[in-house]
């Protein structure tokens, strides 16, 4: 599951329709990153079936507001801003507290910290999915802001760690903590301290969004976007006229941190798996065919957002649209901290339209037993290598 700020409602509006198609459905290998990781940490670490589970997150993303994501009242908006400007003009200069974020993220961790019922900050329902042998492995990507590395948080049973280049794996027990900071948007939120070294948000430095499940043995993978694919003359088309406002300049930033790379991951695995099928059994040195589907919006997500805007806290709005909010007809940026529960609430319900829609391409990924071997949508699997019916 991928990131998107808020937009990650999306996925547990998919995650909610899976769960009624496909009753007896179990994912052994789960993988997260920004607020994608939120929905990972919560299917990884509930003590129920996955019907339980997603319903439990269904409403958790139901009864989220901004107040628990961050602050919102003017005293702490006004402070933070302060603080920001004061660091700009002071020329180095240590005038006060460090500035760690624009936003003030304690009512989140308070909120994760109660919704997945962890003791003093650890998911302790992962250890009992993996004795319980429900769970294969589970890990969060998160950024080292200190290294620049991409770091994955891994937890699983049979699991080793693993390096490539600005890329690594390490082995620990899940926390709160963890999920924090794979959820620290860059400069928006604060980073999390983990050991003696600092973290944020996964997505920055993960160049290759489906490797972690892969590392982790998957032959198959259900990948949960919250980007729309635009037709061509939908991405030429301009949202806003004349010189771009600032939250237009983030939205493209943030965008290209978040949700382009998956696309680019998932054409490449396409690619590799053609050149795979193609070779005999014993010339694929080690590597294998990996099926592939993935779920993404059918509506704009940052044009949604525009919809919501109005409701938001007011000192909160303030701010947004002294950053150009009203000047772009696609706020992607704002979708991202658009944890409003009407916004919320419709983003659940597109995706499991969205995901209905796709049941054929679904039930070919989750039902291999059913279906042909290369079906729409679907990359082909080796044929060597039987996988268990239950796998996400």
């Amino acid at each position: 599951m991928g990131g998107g700020g808020a937009r990650a409602a999306y996925q547990a509006g998919v995650l909610r329709y899976l769960s009624r198609r496909f009753p007896h459905l179990h994912a052994p290998i789960i993988t997260g990153v920004s607020a994608g990781a939120i929905n990972a940490a919560h299917l990884a670490a509930h003590h129920g079936t996955f019907d339980q589970a997603t319903e439990e997150l269904f409403h958790l993303w139901s009864s989220l507001n901004v107040e628990h994501v961050f602050r919102t009242d003017v005293p702490s908006l006004a402070w933070h801003v302060f603080r920001w400007g004061r660091q700009l003009v002071s020329g180095g200069v240590r005038t006060g507290p460090q500035v760690r974020g624009l936003l003030d993220t304690e009512p989140l961790r308070e909120y994760l910290t109660d919704r997945m019922h962890a003791i003093d900050g650890e998911l302790t329902g992962i250890n009992y999915n993996l004795a319980m042998g429900r769970l294969r492995a589970v890990a969060l990507s998160t950024t080292n802001y200190s290294t620049g590395q991409s770091v994955l948080w891994v937890q699983g049973q049979g699991v080793t760690e693993w390096e490539r280049p600005n890329r690594r794996s390490r082995l620990t027990t899940l926390t709160v903590e963890h999920v924090m900071a794979s959820a620290a948007l860059p400069l928006v939120f604060p980073a999390v301290q983990i050991g003696k070294y600092w973290f944020g948000d996964g997505g920055i430095r993960l160049t290759a969004p489906l490797s972690p499940a892969l590392h982790l043995g998957a032959d198959r993978i259900l990948a949960i976007s919250t980007r729309r694919s635009r037709s061509i003359s939908e991405a030429d088309a301009p949202v806003v006229t004349g010189y771009p406002p600032p939250i237009q300049v983030a939205g493209v930033l943030m965008n290209s941190v978040f949700l382009d790379l998956l696309d680019q991951d998932g054409h490449r695995l396409k690619r590799i798996n053609r050149l795979l099928t193609g070779l005999a059994p014993e010339q694929r040195t080690g590597m294998r065919p990996v099926r592939l589907v993935t779920i993404r919006p059918s509506v704009d997500l940052g044009r949604l957002a525009n919809r919501y805007e109005p409701q938001l806290p007011k000192a909160f709005r303030f701010m947004t649209r002294g950053l150009g909010t009203r000047h772009t007809r696609a706020p992607d940026f704002l979708s991202l901290i658009m944890f409003q529960p009407d916004y919320i609430a419709e983003m659940i319900r597109v995706g499991e339209v969205d995901a209905e829609k796709s049941e054929p391409e679904l039930a070919a990924l989750l039902e291999p037993d059913t279906a042909t071997e290369i079906d729409k949508g679907v990359d082909a699997i080796d044929p060597r290598r039987p996988t268990p019916k239950e796998a996400l």
